[in-house]
């Protein structure tokens, strides 16, 4: 009997340590995806921005290489512990869209710290007047999104 209640224990703590690994993984991934789809929310309904309102505008097509250019800053922030639209040695965020392959016109960056979930987020980026007219550009036609820890970044673009 004993061995038994020592193999169950044993299982138990495996399928609990690999469940809440998976969770931990799943749902920063999850919440990048909806970055894109909940700009895209504002875009479609139009918004105040400040005191300033902005119409609806067309959505925003998701990009590769905007992509890599928001995750590499985000990592860099992250691993060298800083936050800040440039990095360190200077370079800025139309730097990393071209580094990244971006053949586009480089657009906007917003960057954010301290979230866990995409709506956080979102919510702080509209309260800014800056980061909510980033957003709601209608010169912006793709986008890139990029999340390590806690440290996000979106990078806006448009294809010539």
């Amino acid at each position: 009997m004993k061995k038994y209640l020592g193999l169950f224990a044993a299982m138990l703590l495996v399928i609990l340590l690999v469940h809440c690994k998976k969770d931990e993984r799943a749902l920063p991934y999850r919440d990048i995806d909806l970055v894109i789809d909940k700009i895209n929310a504002l875009r479609q309904n139009g918004c105040n921005c400040g005191t300033i309102y902005m119409p609806p505008v067309p959505n925003l097509a998701p990009n590769k290489q905007l992509q890599d250019a928001a995750l590499a800053h985000a990592q860099d922030m992250a691993k060298r512990n800083y936050f800040d639209h440039l990095s360190p040695e200077g370079g800025t965020p139309e730097e990393r869209a071209l580094n990244a392959a971006y053949t586009g016109d480089f657009r906007a960056e917003n960057l954010a710290k301290g979230y866990s979930h995409a709506d956080q987020v979102i919510v702080a980026w509209k309260k800014s007047v800056s980061h909510c007219l980033a957003m709601m550009d209608a010169k912006s036609k793709q986008a890139g999104v990029g999340m390590t820890q806690n440290y996000w970044v979106v990078t806006f673009g448009s294809p010539l």
